[in-house]
């Protein structure tokens, strides 16, 4: 994966080519929820993870935000939305491959500009340092 028009599919995508998905409608609601954004951003570093993992994670990512401590009452609920919102929702855009079964998440196959603008939505949350 060495050719910077590579996507993670193993297809080549012209560097200056801008990909379908970035028109799609259903690619921009999935990215609506910050729970969203950053369970892709961490399943994008990551590639596969199981659904407990990223309970874990988004709950200590929300304490972190807001500066608080986190219980595994709010674990829980994130689990829950997790469950029954954000990974159906994320799988049917096709921006994961979640086995409901197995309880794990892989990351789906994204043109890397696509990857990029989930890092950037993320990226974006974080206070500015410099003042």
């Amino acid at each position: 994966m060495g050719d910077p028009g590579e996507a993670p599919d193993g297809r080549n995508h012209a560097v200056g080519e801008i990909p379908p998905r970035l028109a799609e409608d259903q690619f921009y609601r999935a990215l609506t929820s910050p729970h969203r954004r950053r369970l892709l951003h961490y399943v994008l570093e990551k590639e596969e993870s199981t659904v407990e993992e990223l309970a874990t994670v988004l709950s200590g990512w929300e304490a972190t935000t807001t500066g608080t401590m986190y219980t595994s009452a709010d674990r829980s609920e994130v689990l829950l939305q997790l469950l029954h919102n954000h990974l159906p929702r994320l799988d049917d855009a096709e921006l994961i491959e979640y086995d409901s079964n197995v309880g794990t998440v892989r990351r789906g196959s994204l043109h890397p500009r696509v990857a990029d603008v989930i890092r950037w939505s993320v990226e974006a949350e974080r206070p500015d340092e410099s003042g």
